[in-house]
C-alpha cells in the first residue's frame, strides 16, 4: 500500500510539474510587445486583426503608438474589426480627429443594432460632443437596447440641455429604458 501512495504521489507531482511547465510557456507566447501587436494589425486574417487589438487594449492601454495603429482600421471594411478598434479607442480614451468620429459615426446608421450599441459605447470614452447630434434621434429606435445605450452615451457627452429631450423616455412602458432615461436626466443635472 505505501508503494502505491508513493507512486501515485510521484505521478501526481510530475503532472504538476508538466502542467506547470507547459502552461508558463504557453502564457509567455502569448505576451507580445507592442510592436508585434502593431505588425498584426495588418493581417489579412479578422480574427488576428481582433486578437490583436484585445491584447492592445489589455496590455498597451495607454499607448500613443497603438491608438495611432488602430485609428486606420475605423474605415476597415470589415466590420468586426471597424467595431473593436471603436471600441477599443473608446476604452483607452484616445484623442480622435474629426475623420475618426466620422468613421466611428458611421456604426451609429447601421441597421444592425450590435453596430450601433459598440458604436455608443466607444463614443463615451471619447471627447465626441459634436456627434450628440447623431446620437439623440437613436432615443427614437425601436430596439430598446439601443435607446438605453443612447441614453447612457448622452449621460456622458452631454450637458443639461439634453434634459428636454430625454424627460419623454420616461413615459415610455418598458421600466428600463425609464431607468436609463432617469439616470441619464439625474448625471445631466449635475453637470
Amino acid at each position: 500500500m505505501n508503494n502505491v501512495t508513493k507512486r501515485c504521489f510521484i505521478v501526481a507531482l510530475a503532472l504538476g510539474l508538466f502542467a506547470f511547465t507547459t502552461g508558463s510557456a504557453l502564457a509567455a507566447k502569448k505576451v507580445k510587445t507592442e510592436d508585434e501587436l502593431i505588425a498584426q494589425l495588418g493581417s489579412a486574417k479578422e480574427k488576428e486583426v481582433i486578437s490583436a487589438l484585445q491584447q492592445m487594449e489589455k496590455l498597451y492601454p495607454a499607448s500613443t503608438s497603438c491608438q495611432a495603429a488602430i485609428k486606420p482600421l475605423l474605415a476597415d471594411s470589415r466590420k468586426p474589426v471597424a467595431r473593436k478598434a471603436a471600441r477599443v479607442l473608446g476604452i483607452m480614451n484616445a484623442p480622435v480627429s474629426d475623420a475618426d468620429l466620422k468613421n466611428i459615426a458611421t456604426l451609429l446608421k447601421s441597421a444592425d443594432k450590435a453596430e450601433i450599441i459598440d458604436g455608443l459605447k466607444a463614443l463615451r470614452g471619447l471627447k465626441a460632443q459634436s456627434l450628440i447630434p447623431e446620437i439623440t434621434p437613436l432615443l427614437q429606435n425601436p430596439n430598446k437596447n439601443v435607446v438605453r445605450d443612447a441614453c447612457r452615451t448622452l449621460a456622458v457627452l452631454g450637458d443639461k440641455s439634453l434634459i428636454p429631450t430625454l424627460k419623454p423616455l420616461l413615459e415610455v412602458s418598458d421600466l428600463a429604458v425609464q431607468k436609463d432615461a432617469a439616470d441619464a436626466i439625474a448625471i445631466l443635472r449635475e453637470k
